[in-house]
């Protein structure tokens, strides 16, 4: 199970842009599938995700608030906060159900609120 935790850990430093995308390879299955709504994507667009995602948010911190493990399977609270085109701080959090092949992670599905500012649902 401490290699999920280490897995999860360098997927984080990815999608923060502290670790290149290569690093996704050793820590993802041949066959890996992530689910996001009703769009599935594999490794391939997984990059070109995060390399997107990157370029339009490129200050965005994501933080594991709260992680629970069960056999092959982790649920992953996270929190995710950057700025926006105005400097305002902005911020969303979600949820990603991963499965897991060994050490591998090998499916996700992801539920994440939209990035937004402080004034959001007043």
């Amino acid at each position: 199970m401490a290699n999920h935790e280490q897995a999860s850990a360098k997927l984080l430093s990815i999608w923060n842009g502290e670790e290149d995308l290569d690093e996704l390879d050793p820590i993802l299955s041949a066959g890996y599938v992530g689910h996001n709504g009703s769009i599935d994507r594999d490794l391939a667009q997984l990059k070109l995700d995060i390399t997107a995602y990157r370029l339009s948010a490129p200050d965005v911190r994501f933080m594991i608030e709260h992680r629970l493990e069960a056999g092959d399977f982790t649920a992953t609270r996270l929190s995710a906060h950057a700025t926006d085109a105005l400097g305002a701080a902005t911020s969303a959090t979600g949820l990603n159900i991963s499965r897991w092949e060994g050490a591998l992670l090998a499916e996700e599905w992801a539920v994440w609120e939209s990035l937004a500012g402080p004034d959001r649902g007043r």
